[in-house]
């Protein structure tokens, strides 16, 4: 397989999985507390979560939670995005040329041959 046709769908892969991801854990977050509401005993603090949750997505979404939960999914894409792209931009380089340690000095022997054969020149 093409190197930037793995690129393409490793992209297109960890957006989707970014977007998707917090729609599931608002919805999911939302539901819960919307059953959990219906319990006599609980039910004024869970439905105050319910508000207040509802109210922080809708500062994002001018009003709407829907809307909120749509921008925060879009961000979390992007990042998500940016992400997978330095970390193709990483593994390139560390291909090309294998990252030493900064413990590990070089040796005597390396130093020598460097500077002998710069000299050479």
């Amino acid at each position: 397989m093409n190197i930037w046709l793995s690129l393409l769908l490793s992209l297109l892969l960890t957006s989707l999985v970014s977007f998707a991801l917090p729609i599931v854990l608002f919805t999911v977050v939302l539901a819960i507390l919307g059953v959990m509401g219906h319990f006599p005993l609980i039910s004024p603090f869970i439905n105050y979560a319910y508000a207040q949750i509802w109210h922080f997505l809708a500062t994002f979404g001018e009003g709407s939670g829907i809307f909120g939960i749509l921008i925060i999914a879009v961000t979390c894409a992007i990042a998500g995005l940016l992400f997978e792209s330095l970390n193709f931009y990483r593994y390139r380089l560390l291909i090309n040329k294998p990252l030493k340690p900064l413990w590990q000095k070089p040796k005597t022997a390396e130093i020598i041959s460097k500077i002998i054969c710069s000299n050479d020149k």
